[in-house]
């Protein structure tokens, strides 16, 4: 939900509802705004709330206290720049006593114009807290379908910066406005979900697992964190593909692939407490997943393992990678050399 002036006038005034309360108690909280960015300190002395509205002290005290402490940093910045000043126009009145050789050359000197630097966007801070899926414009004409109990942050305007950056807690589908000189990115907990011009779904689950699934175009998704032997995740999709990653372990538990093979046009991965399984996954991605999981790096050579497809079930174990690549050493016929990282 949008905070804006109107709907902070209905949260004064005592006549808001349950869903806009908590959205602008949620943005308060998380300083998603400024009570003098809608209006000046000397109009909020004079604002008259409801006089049934029973938190109109503490708003009122917090709008003060929250004003006050920008104009306290200001002025501290105010005080120390002006201090530097002082001290360099000394500096210079010093070094300019010292006698000199004097020329007789006249000149005439030209003032540089700095540019003035150019304003950052606001963002735009939407939350969701219905039951219904929330659909949002994005000023580049994509769009957001905010699924409940989510939230999203972004600019107010793409033009006059190099990337589209979304915030996401919660789940959301992506409907991509193309547009190659400005990468669309959306940034949960631990992962980047990067696209130029696609559909696709992003949730950040309670239990630790983000999930992705891309409907049409083309993303790429990597990790945020750099864990000890580990390599980063660096993974492309193509449409009807889909995947779910550990965000702590940074762990694919599972996996679903579009293939060619003559049997499926399908192929998974899936992780369990117990278990590894692998169904009619292209062997590209089945090696990917034990070079990432387990901390290895991998090489073989790549027409070997082209147009080529694996299914096992392993359990679950530290060093179930060992019989996983005997395996399909010896069912493709092909040598795998394993260095640990």
């Amino acid at each position: 939900m949008k905070i804006t002036k109107t709907l902070i006038d209905k949260y004064l005034s005592g006549k808001a509802s349950a869903e806009e309360i908590a959205a602008v108690e949620n943005a308060l909280a998380n300083n998603a705004f400024y009570w003098e960015d809608f209006m000046p300190e000397t109009e909020w002395q004079a604002y008259e709330m409801d006089s049934d509205f029973k938190n109109q002290k503490e708003i009122k005290a917090h709008i003060f206290k929250q004003i006050g402490q920008k104009n306290k940093d200001r002025f501290s910045w105010l005080k120390y720049a002006a201090i530097i000043f002082f001290i360099g126009i000394g500096a210079w009145l010093g070094l300019n006593q010292i006698d000199s050789p004097k020329y007789n050359t006249a000149y005439r000197s030209a003032k540089k114009v700095q540019p003035t630097p150019q304003e950052q966007p606001s963002n735009l801070y939407y939350i969701n807290s219905g039951n219904t899926i929330q659909q949002i414009a994005v000023p580049d004409g994509s769009t957001i379908d905010l699924y409940p109990n989510s939230e999203v942050k972004f600019s107010s305007d793409f033009t006059t910066i190099s990337a589209r950056e979304i915030q996401l807690k919660g789940k959301a589908k992506f409907t991509v406005a193309k547009d190659k000189t400005k990468p669309f990115r959306v940034h949960t907990a631990d992962l980047t979900t990067t696209a130029l011009g696609t559909v696709f779904s992003v949730e950040e689950g309670g239990s630790a697992i983000t999930k992705i699934k891309l409907y049409e175009g083309r993303i790429e998704v990597k990790s945020n964190q750099h864990p000890e032997n580990k390599q980063t995740l660096n993974l492309q999709f193509q449409p009807n593909e889909e995947i779910s990653i550990d965000r702590k372990l940074q762990q694919i538990i599972a996996e679903t692939r579009v293939n060619t093979s003559q049997s499926s046009k399908r192929g998974s991965y899936l992780k369990t407490s117990g278990q590894l399984i692998f169904k009619n996954l292209p062997l590209q991605d089945v090696l990917h997943i034990i070079s990432h999981n387990y901390g290895l790096k991998l090489s073989f050579e790549p027409k070997d393992i082209q147009d080529k497809y694996y299914s096992g079930t392993y359990k679950n174990t530290a060093s179930a990678y060992v019989n996983m690549l005997a395996d399909i050493q010896a069912l493709h016929k092909i040598t795998i050399h394993v260095q640990t990282e």
